[in-house]
């Protein structure tokens, strides 16, 4: 089936549909290919720079340009006259398996709560923008980034509205002091379920604490006060407040 890709690439390979030598029109190729590999990965990688995370803008990019040279280098890089078995698609599975390596290394496990898995996801994304690119589709490789950057972007909105029923629950108790097993044992009998544990350790007047944030799953205002008030109680901690975000 010929496509709008199709179209492009051969129009290239053929050098500007026979003006030039083909191979001059498949460095002109390559060039390009890169080019929005570079431009469609920065608008991804720009997002998680601004957020201040640590795989962010030359993360991505990286990915995504290696990406589309290990994609090309599939495509140009083994003669087919001696390699007339050769699989295209082998590099770019190595290269879809061997992303998740690199995109684990972002997601980092801090108490009970885990971080960096949408940048982990971010980093795979760019991975498969540099391999749409990189073998010639482009209006996929587009149309990907713009649903991509959508999803990115535009949801957080609906996140912080669904957040909103779901308030973060901070305690502040002595470092050495565990309360987890409390916290679960009176959550349990006020049937409210716990959706996300965070914990640091923090300084408070001078002394070692650490600091609990709880989101709870959409509770009535009277469980809810129920509750903080049993934690109150029972563990009597330095600092307790409800709010409707989290402080992370």
């Amino acid at each position: 089936m010929t496509t709008l890709d199709n179209i492009i690439t051969n129009w290239f390979n053929a050098g500007f549909g026979g003006a030039v030598s083909p191979w001059v029109g498949n460095i002109v190729l390559i060039s390009v290919s890169l080019l929005l590999t570079v431009l469609f990965a920065f608008v991804i990688g720009f997002e998680r720079e601004y957020q201040g995370h640590a795989a962010g803008l030359r993360t991505h990019l990286l990915v995504a340009i290696g990406s589309a040279l290990i994609m090309i280098i599939s495509l140009y890089g083994f003669d087919p006259t001696k390699y007339p078995s050769r699989d295209p698609a082998r590099l770019a599975a190595q290269v879809v398996s061997g992303i998740g390596f690199l995109g684990a290394g972002t997601i980092v496990q801090t108490g009970t709560d885990v971080k960096g898995l949408t940048t982990a996801t971010t980093l795979w994304i760019s991975m498969a923008i540099g391999l749409c690119f990189g073998s010639g589709n482009f209006v996929i490789g587009v149309i990907g980034t713009i649903f991509a950057f959508l999803a990115l972007v535009s949801m957080k909105k609906f996140e912080k509205v669904i957040q909103r029923k779901n308030p973060i629950v901070t305690i502040v108790v002595p470092s050495d002091k565990p309360v987890m097993k409390e916290i679960v044992q009176i959550s349990q009998r006020y049937g409210l379920t716990l959706r996300e544990t965070y914990t640091e350790l923090v300084s408070f007047e001078e002394n070692s604490a650490l600091r609990i944030e709880i989101r709870i799953t959409s509770p009535s205002h009277q469980v809810l006060s129920n509750f903080v008030d049993e934690v109150r109680f029972t563990i009597r901690p330095l600092e307790l407040k409800v709010t409707a975000e989290s402080q992370n």
